[in-house]
């Protein structure tokens, strides 16, 4: 029964991965140009006239762009790649008729999304400490947060895309919820200067959590509370995956 899962789980994942390597040049150009415009613009210019908690802004910036990276190449993907899939080529038909069940697909999506966010977080770690020498403290500690992370905006992917109908519904949801987060849940400034009465509701999105824990790691500050951290992450995961599967049954099988 088990071998079955994972059988039919990494099928959807290597399917998914395919498409992703056949374009890999694409995607390459993408990885690498997107966050390094971040990093000239904001790290580069700024980086030595900033100081934010006596580091420069460069060094602030860096782990809040990673996980910018993380969100674009889960989220991102998967949602686009899910309505593709459901309404042009048509390959979730073909694959319930397999018979895959609809959580192994879920399952099976949400892992290609944690693996390519994987990727693009790698690239931007080397070509980081390579050409700037900027650290990440422990990387064991921040593959696991770019993995709750990573889980958490491919299932929302999930979720999202079978609400919608079209892309450009797609682009409107996109621009008006995920983008704002990438600008206030502090990749680029401490949440502490936003408004008060916002402070709570962004200190409470998981994104918030993982790129203020990813800059203690980086920055080598004690966080006492970071398995606490990556637990409220997790557990944000699971209801989101619970939520995108209620969802693909609905809209997929019904």
């Amino acid at each position: 029964m088990i071998a079955r899962v994972i059988k039919a789980v990494l099928a959807v994942w290597e399917r998914e991965m395919y498409e992703y390597m056949s374009n890999l040049h694409v995607n390459a150009m993408r990885l690498a140009v997107e966050p390094l415009l971040f990093i000239f613009i904001f790290g580069m210019g700024l980086g030595k006239r900033v100081v934010i908690g006596g580091v420069d802004y460069l060094y602030f910036l860096a782990p809040g762009i990673l996980f910018m990276v993380a969100v674009n190449n889960s989220y991102m993907t998967i949602s686009m790649r899910l309505m593709i899939a459901r309404d042009w080529d048509k390959t979730l038909i073909t694959a319930l008729s397999a018979p895959v069940k609809p959580f192994e697909i879920v399952l099976g999506y949400v892992l290609a999304g944690v693996t390519q966010a994987l990727a693009a977080c790698a690239i931007f770690i080397a070509l980081m400490n390579y050409f700037l020498g900027i650290p990440f403290g422990s990387v064991y500690l921040v593959v696991l947060l770019i993995i709750a992370t990573a889980a958490f905006f491919s299932s929302l992917g999930v979720a999202i895309s079978m609400v919608l109908d079209n892309p450009h519904h797609l682009m409107v949801v996109t621009s008006l919820v995920v983008m704002p987060m990438n600008f206030f849940c502090g990749i680029f400034i401490p949440v502490t200067d936003l408004p008060n009465w916002a402070q709570p509701v962004i200190e409470a999105i998981p994104l918030t959590v993982a790129v203020q824990a990813a800059r203690a790691i980086a920055l080598s500050r004690g966080n006492p509370y970071l398995w606490q951290n990556m637990a409220y992450i997790i557990s944000f995961t699971i209801v989101t995956f619970l939520i995108g599967l209620l969802l693909f049954k609905k809209k997929i099988i019904t």
